[in-house]
């Protein structure tokens, strides 16, 4: 883990053990949001990042944001909305998926946004009708199986389709922008950056040698972050090296675009949890909480990853204790609300104790519900 990494988790559980808010609640650090942002823009030279508000769209965490300069990048007009609603300019926001509503390219190009992804004829199409003259980065599929989350299914167009669609865009009379790739989410190799920018090399050469230049290169997301089932996540000094080799091999410069989501929120913020029933089961101890995979925690259930978060006691004890290891579960009544197995904590655990997660910033508040009726925690925001 990057030495930067520890100071920030010192840092913010210090804080966050201050707070007394009803359980359960998130709470975010300004201070390592500012952090982990100056890192990225520090990663290569002329590049712009553009934070990916499907990790964590809570109005606090953007308003603090924009307010470093940061760029966000969309998936749909409600997504815009919610930025133009907080006073951001439309020329810091990126309309990055490659599949949209009719409608919701209409309304962007209204509201002023003028950078849109396509992958396809059809999605040109779209863009020509509905937002003339705009701005196109074509995204193409590269190599993410080393991804947790892999995105090349749904989304790209086929590299031998890539320069065609540049030029068809040209004839549609957009901008023809640059290209972008993704290498999925929580990426587990430091090389795949650097292996999507060799993807797209013969593209941009071939695309030169017929007089058409390119403005940016979008290498997306996807940079990691540690939680207990991934301790060892590459590190961002080593995707930069790897990535920065394969860009010396363009024909010319060009501008890079980031999108981290994850890697900007998540280690910004921490849940805290509350112990509402603690009984065995088979023989093993549970620890039920007011926070499940519903409500806070998606990424932890086994189909969407099975994301270990660390967890810890909200006030560790200053003595060697027993400990003892539970299994942590959610408050609704679904079998499949279980966090995590064989989480070692104080043998006295109990309820009525708090429990704070690491590393929680990212797509937990996003994709709670209110399944079962129990509520999203409120996210709080402190220095």
């Amino acid at each position: 883990m990057p030495p930067l990494q520890i100071e920030q988790e010192i840092e913010l559980l210090a804080e966050a053990r201050l707070q007394n808010h009803p359980t359960p609640f998130f709470y975010a650090s300004r201070n390592v949001l500012k952090k982990n942002y100056e890192l990225f823009t520090n990663l290569f030279d002329n590049s712009e990042i553009y934070y990916a508000l499907k990790a964590n769209s809570d109005p606090k965490i953007l308003t603090y944001l924009d307010s470093l300069e940061c760029g966000f990048e969309a998936a749909s007009w409600f997504e815009v909305e919610i930025l133009l609603n907080l006073g951001v300019s439309p020329n810091k926001i990126v309309y990055g998926t490659s599949i949209k509503p009719a409608e919701h390219i209409r309304l962007c190009h209204e509201a002023g946004i003028k950078r849109f992804a396509a992958d396809s004829k059809e999605e040109l199409d779209k863009l020509a009708k509905y937002a003339p003259g705009s701005k196109v980065y074509i995204r193409t599929i590269v190599d993410d199986a080393g991804s947790v989350f892999m995105m090349s299914e749904r989304f790209g167009a086929p590299v031998s389709m890539v320069k065609d669609l540049v030029v068809y865009a040209k004839h549609l009379g957009l901008k023809t922008y640059g290209l972008s790739f993704y290498v999925g989410s929580q990426a587990t190799d430091e090389h795949m950056w650097a292996n999507g920018v060799h993807t797209v090399t013969p593209i941009i050469e071939a695309l030169y040698e017929e007089g058409i230049t390119l403005e940016v290169l979008n290498i997306g997301g996807g940079f990691p972050v540690r939680y207990d089932n991934h301790a060892q996540p590459p590190r961002l000094h080593d995707i930069v090296v790897a990535t920065h080799n394969a860009l010396h091999k363009l024909p010319y410069s060009l501008k890079i675009i980031m999108e981290p989501g994850r890697g900007i929120v998540a280690t910004s913020t921490v849940l805290v949890a509350e112990v509402i029933a603690r009984n065995d089961r088979a023989g093993k101890p549970w620890l039920c909480l007011d926070a499940g995979i519903y409500n806070a925690l998606y990424e932890a259930m086994i189909h969407q990853g099975s994301t270990g978060f660390p967890v810890y006691p909200l006030n560790p004890p200053t003595d060697d204790v027993e400990t003892q290891k539970f299994t942590l579960a959610g408050p609704t009544g679904d079998s499949l609300d279980i966090i995590s197995r064989d989480v070692i904590l104080p043998a006295y655990t109990d309820v009525g104790d708090r429990l704070l997660f690491e590393n929680a910033g990212a797509y937990s508040l996003a994709l709670a519900s209110r399944f079962n009726g129990f509520p999203e925690p409120q996210l709080y925001i402190g220095d």
